[in-house]
């Protein structure tokens, strides 16, 4: 399926919206600022919401909810996947710009995303595409909508990758990573030659830390597969 831009979608239908967000100023504000959209529950975090089980044509689920200190909660890509599982449309609605991350979090199965610098009217627009069961990506983040579509030919890694390059991020010899996971250092070493090779473009320039911000791997970051379930 296309996705769909929000910019050409209708202004907002009355769609029922549950709000998933730490910022105060969203939860409170958004019924305020676009009265066309009912918005049925807005809670701080996902389990708020799956314990709620709010009956909503969207749920509007921004990515970074460890805003204002709290630890143990579900973001990112598990927090669209805990909501996808429980049958919600979810939309994205968050400042995160890197590609990478956007893509993994609509892989999670999330419906669409908007980037809170775009104006309301393409938020509400978003809103009415996704209750009708579409792929919205607002002109914010030009070029995702392309790279969600040929994802299956980008670099992807493995998990026994993802766990060589976040040791290596940290400085970790690979004589201690081979060690710790039960295999040769050569082995070790050829999952993070793989990884090099994949993005070499990027490695020239950057650290393997670098590289594991970028693809939202990093402890406690939006794609990080040791992120609280």
């Amino acid at each position: 399926m296309s996705p769909s831009r929000a910019d050409d979608s209708p202004a907002g239908d009355g769609s029922r919206v549950a709000v998933v967000d730490d910022d105060t100023v969203i939860r409170e504000g958004l019924p305020y600022l676009l009265p066309q959209l009912r918005v049925v529950l807005a809670v701080s975090s996902v389990e708020e919401l799956l314990a709620a089980r709010p009956v909503a044509d969207v749920v509007l689920l921004d990515l970074v909810l460890t805003g204002t200190g709290r630890t143990g909660v579900r973001q990112g890509a598990a927090a669209v996947e805990a909501v996808a599982g429980a049958g919600h449309r979810v939309l994205i609605y968050t400042n995160e710009r890197r590609r990478e991350v956007l893509v993994g979090c609509m892989a999670a199965g999330a419906r669409g995303v908007v980037h809170k610098a775009e104006p309301l009217p393409a938020l509400a627009g978003a809103v009415a595409e996704v209750a009708a069961d579409r792929v919205v990506i607002t002109q914010a983040l030009v070029g995702l909508a392309e790279l969600a579509e040929r994802r299956g030919g980008l670099p992807s890694l493995t998990a026994r990758q993802r766990e060589v390059l976040s040791a290596r991020a940290r400085g970790e010899a690979f004589r201690s990573i081979a060690e710790r996971l039960f295999i040769s250092k050569k082995t070790a070493e050829e999952h993070m030659s793989v990884v090099t090779a994949k993005f070499a473009d990027f490695l020239r320039d950057h650290s393997p830390a670098d590289l594991e911000r970028e693809l939202g791997l990093g402890p406690g970051d939006l794609l990080d597969p040791r992120r609280p379930r």
